[in-house]
């Protein structure tokens, strides 16, 4: 477990609408970016920032961002249309397509219910 906790970043993202108490006044969008593992949390009005945010992180375990990994995922998503996507990770592994129910297949079976 140690080794993937090593190689993984996971972040949380909350993205709400900050309304105005009068309709002249646009309303906003704000959010917030969280790093699971250091508890790091910042809020945002602009999208870069969160990109700002996760890059140390994320070259922190190995990802460059000179090679445009945004770009190269947002590709594979975007080309993929409505079928499911399978991304090529380092070391030929790969991350299971999802299921037609939306479900990605489990590492493990699940245990029976009793």
């Amino acid at each position: 477990m140690a080794l993937l906790e090593d190689r993984s970043a996971a972040f949380i993202v909350r993205v709400w609408n900050e309304r105005r108490d009068s309709d002249a006044v646009a309303a906003e969008w704000r959010g917030s970016v969280e790093h699971v593992q250091s508890g790091q949390r910042t809020f945002f009005r602009h999208l870069e920032t969160v990109v700002d945010f996760m890059k140390p992180h994320l070259e922190g375990i190995g990802i460059d961002a000179q090679q445009r990994f945004w770009e190269r995922i947002s590709n594979v998503i975007q080309d993929a249309g409505d079928a499911p996507v399978a991304l090529a990770l380092e070391g030929g592994a790969r991350t299971p397509p999802m299921s037609p129910g939306g479900e990605r297949p489990r590492r493990h079976p699940a245990t029976p219910p009793k």
